[in-house]
């Protein structure tokens, strides 16, 4: 099934692609949400809630087997990459939209982005070894197309508007 058939389906032809930044967040809290009571199990009150920054920073003191220490970490450093990736993907796709992107293009690139961050995640989290750890900057570069991809898009659909 191609693309283009996806998009010519009964409803795809109406614009959905700012629902991606709701998802988008949630894609974000999921490592968070896996995390925090995994880190519990692995040793009681690791996670505190009342002060969660503390709870990371003071993970290594925490009698949790390497491996998945390691994971926690990633899976942290997973969620706040993809808060702070989040605004130039929420700006790209407001900018394509108020530009009256193709709805088509705007859900290609959404989707585009949020698979990136749900793959880049998964990689950040369980890829250990440094050579395959190219698999998450690639996925990184991907989302990051996207919204590039998008703010491009806007900016040709604006350079035609007379100022």
């Amino acid at each position: 099934m191609s693309y283009a058939y996806l998009a010519s389906t009964p409803g795809l032809q109406y614009n959905y692609s700012l629902y991606a930044i709701p998802v988008g967040w949630v894609v974000a809290m999921v490592p968070l949400w896996w995390a925090a009571p995994i880190a519990n199990k692995a040793s009681r009150g690791t996670f505190d809630n009342a002060n969660p920054k503390d709870s990371w920073a003071n993970i290594d003191s925490k009698p949790i087997p390497q491996q998945l220490k390691g994971r926690i970490k990633r899976a942290i450093a997973a969620e706040n990459n993809t808060h702070t990736n989040l605004p130039l993907f929420a700006a790209a796709l407001v900018a394509a939209n108020a530009a009256h992107v193709d709805s088509s293009s705007l859900h290609f690139h959404a989707s585009i982005w949020v698979v990136s961050r749900i793959a880049y995640t998964l990689a950040y989290i369980f890829i250990e070894d440094r050579k395959k750890s190219f698999i998450r900057s690639t996925l990184f570069g991907v989302g990051i197309y996207s919204c590039f991809a998008l703010i491009i898009k806007a900016a040709k659909k604006y350079s035609a508007v007379p100022w």
